[in-house]
């Protein structure tokens, strides 16, 4: 992951490895892109190249309207192991980023100068925050914790330095931060899983509803979200759970796109949280143990998850499904990510079997008949004044 970023004094802008690859939807080969130059800029705060977890930048000390950004795609040859045997070099391709200053007319004798800060190390957030305070910059742009899941990512990095401030390694600080999140979120897990308990209790009750309104689907429809308002039955309690844990999971991801903390750092058999867990290679196929661990305890959470009664065959089967899919997606992302994934299925599990012995009430056998006989208010029409 590289590309030059800038940022313009409101937002950041930035062209990376896809711009310059040019593929047709995203994956298709495409005609690659050599060199870009942007229109010229309002004041810049900053111009610089990067990678996934280092960055070079450099910020002028005054602003300067109407510079332009040059960036260009370049290769490096170098020789594997210093030894100049044919066929032994190494190809790196980087970035080259140029600030093309606006012109200026001189006269003779006279001179402009140009004042520069340069900041060339890790994209460490604390650092970068407290480079882009001193200098009212906004250099912390770098990291690319912007828009909605950005603010996840920032709560969460900081969570975790803090907690390795406190003498946790950075892969229990990730154990932690879940444990604590599932902590907080009980409550609501608690609350749908007595809400799919009482749909699926209810279900027979229901299903009368349907047979005896199924000539009349708006009908039908009414007399259904009136029984289940009378019931306290929220129809997406189920799916309450996952929608909050998803703002989480692409928080972890984009934090750990980019957190230089997580490099090298190690954790049972993982060698770098913020690389896969390779183990070794059978025929060229990485062994991960990691993913097929988040895999197994998706596999085992689904069995022991009930299914909404009002779920449609499609979602059932996606959801049947859904292990094979994340263990393709995040096979060979960092380890960090499937290490929090993991995690949370455990604790899922966990709360599956703490919950199934809630018991809610079972409802009468006349429930149905008096949602069945009791009518529906029609709508008041609007008389006209004469």
């Amino acid at each position: 992951v590289w590309g030059t970023q800038w940022h313009n004094g409101e937002d950041l802008e930035e062209i990376d490895e896809g711009w310059f690859a040019n593929r047709t939807l995203g994956c298709f080969p495409g005609t690659p892109r050599a060199q870009f130059v942007s229109p010229p800029q309002a004041p810049i705060n900053w111009v610089g190249v990067h990678n996934r977890f280092f960055a070079m930048t450099t910020m002028p000390k005054t602003q300067l309207p109407g510079a332009r950004i040059h960036s260009q795609k370049t290769t490096n040859h170098r020789l594997l192991n210093d030894i100049p045997t044919e066929g032994q070099y190494v190809h790196h391709t980087g970035i080259l980023a140029t600030l093309e200053l606006p012109h200026s007319e001189l006269e003779a004798g006279s001179a402009v100068t140009h004042e520069f800060t340069t900041y060339a190390g890790p994209k460490e957030y604390r650092t970068l925050v407290a480079h882009g305070v001193a200098e009212n910059n906004s250099l912390q742009s770098v990291m690319g914790f912007d828009g909605f899941f950005g603010f996840f990512a920032r709560v969460l990095l900081r969570s975790m330095n803090g907690l390795n401030g406190f003498g946790l390694s950075y892969a229990w600080s990730i154990i932690a931060i879940t444990i604590i999140i599932k902590i907080l979120f009980w409550p609501l897990t608690k609350a749908s899983t007595v809400s799919m308990k009482r749909m699926s209790a209810y279900q027979p009750q229901m299903a009368e509803i349907r047979e005896k309104y199924k000539s009349d689907p708006q009908k039908m429809n009414r007399k259904i979200m009136e029984f289940m308002r009378e019931h306290k039955i929220n129809p997406m309690g189920g799916c309450l759970p996952i929608l909050i844990q998803l703002p989480v999971f692409f928080g972890f991801f984009t934090m750990l796109r980019s957190a230089v903390e997580l490099r090298g750092a190690e954790f049972l058999w993982i060698c770098d949280l913020s690389e896969s867990d390779t183990v070794a290679h059978i025929f060229g196929f990485p062994i991960n143990p990691m993913p097929m661990l988040m895999a197994v305890t998706m596999l085992v959470q689904a069995r022991l998850t009930p299914t909404s009664p009002t779920m449609d065959p499609m979602q059932q089967k996606m959801m049947k499904y859904m292990p094979l899919i994340f263990i393709v997606i995040l096979y060979n992302f960092s380890s960090g990510l499937t290490l929090y994934w993991t995690v949370q299925n455990m604790l899922s599990i966990l709360q599956t079997k703490l919950t199934r012995n809630i018991v809610v009430d079972v409802p009468d056998a006349n429930t149905a008949n008096a949602a069945l006989a009791k009518p529906i208010k029609a709508k008041p029409k609007n008389k006209r004044k004469k």
